[in-house]
């Protein structure tokens, strides 16, 4: 089965209960062992990067978590409690942010990401997806997703904690929402003391992958598996379909600035809304490679990264593109913008820096 581990975009094999069993053992090594202790944390597979204040957290391979103080020139190991690919990052403020990657794994960090505390692994979030099912049939199916409710979950849990995340929607110190594979998706709203399953609130009965999300004022954007895409504009309590924009699976979602969505990925598909996602103009952003992650900056200006290592910029909310000089030698899976406004790329060999002064030319 192809999913998205290193990414947004690298494929590979994939591999509750009340949070205080995850400090239980668990059996499985990955999940009861620290993360290695890494030798150069700026130089390993890095999958997102994130701000936290004027910090920069990153995360990748084997619990690797690094964080960054002086915009991206020297790296740090936070102290992690799992041995597993962490796929996913975001914070609210400076101080309070989640990580997520694979075996059902959410990390939750008070102090900036210098350290991190599991919340959940995937043998809880099994458990939860299998009560709510539970709560769906009971309820006579008026869940989108109740009517195969039980079979998927009785799935889950005979696969075990084979499920990764790929994407976390942070809305308030106390309000997030974690997305992955098989429309997996989880949410708390007391800052991750409980999480409940939150995937049949997803109209996808087929469950596809969840691979982003964001937000646009009051609605909630959802880019999915063979180009599907799901709205909320009632805080997160509906997901209805959107007219499809892609043919193939996207990987990233933005807001464009100007009341429009961008959706991108595989092989450089990307699709422009100005009306919720009801129609889409196809857009060229210049590349044929996996369009990883797209992203707003505070200028106005709209980021989008690709597996090719090249860097590309719209300054008219997505319309139109063109290529940042000074492409990073990797692939390229996300990229956050630092204090000083570099812009800082996580993927293959790391994180590599591309100066500011290249993002008005």
């Amino acid at each position: 089965m192809v999913l998205k581990i290193f990414l947004r975009v690298l494929f590979s094999i994939l591999l509750a209960a009340p949070p205080v069993l995850a400090l239980a053992s668990t059996g499985i090594r990955n999940l009861d062992t620290p993360a290695i202790k890494l030798k150069a944390p700026g130089k390993i597979v890095l999958i997102a990067i994130t701000r936290a204040g004027n910090r920069l957290v990153a995360v990748g391979e084997h619990g690797g978590i690094v964080y960054s103080d002086d915009n991206g020139t020297s790296w740090t190991q936070a102290k992690v409690p799992v041995d597993v690919t962490m796929t996913c990052v975001a914070f609210v403020d400076a101080q309070h942010g989640w990580a997520a990657g694979h075996y059902g794994v959410i990390l939750h960090t008070n102090d900036g990401g210098v350290t991190w505390q599991e919340q959940l692994n995937g043998l809880q979030a099994n458990q939860l997806t299998m009560d709510a099912a539970k709560l769906a049939t009971a309820d006579d199916g008026q869940s989108p997703g109740a009517p195969l409710a039980m079979r998927r979950a009785q799935f889950f849990v005979a696969a075990g904690p084979d499920k990764p995340f790929f994407s976390i929607l942070a809305i308030s110190p106390q309000d997030a929402m974690v997305f992955g594979a098989y429309r997996m998706v989880m949410r708390t709203q007391d800052g991750g003391k409980t999480w409940q399953d939150w995937s049949l609130h997803i109209d996808d009965r087929l469950s596809h992958n969840l691979y982003d999300a964001a937000t646009d004022g009051n609605s909630i954007f959802i880019a999915a598996e063979t180009g599907l895409t799901f709205v909320s504009t009632d805080g997160g309590a509906t997901f209805p379909e959107t007219t499809q924009p892609a043919d193939a699976s996207l990987f990233a979602v933005s807001p464009t600035g100007d009341g429009g969505i961008f959706v991108c990925g595989v092989a450089g598909r990307a699709a422009l809304s100005d009306d919720g996602g009801q129609d889409w103009t196809k857009i060229s952003v210049g590349s044929s490679s996996n369009l990883t992650s797209a992203h707003l900056l505070p200028s106005g200006a709209l980021v989008v990264t690709a597996e090719s290592g090249r860097v590309f910029i719209s300054h008219d909310h997505g319309h139109s593109f063109t290529q940042l000089p000074d492409a990073p030698p990797m692939s390229v899976y996300d990229i956050a913008q630092a204090a000083d406004d570099d812009l800082v790329a996580a993927g293959s060999g790391g994180v590599s820096i591309i100066p500011a002064k290249f993002l008005n030319n």
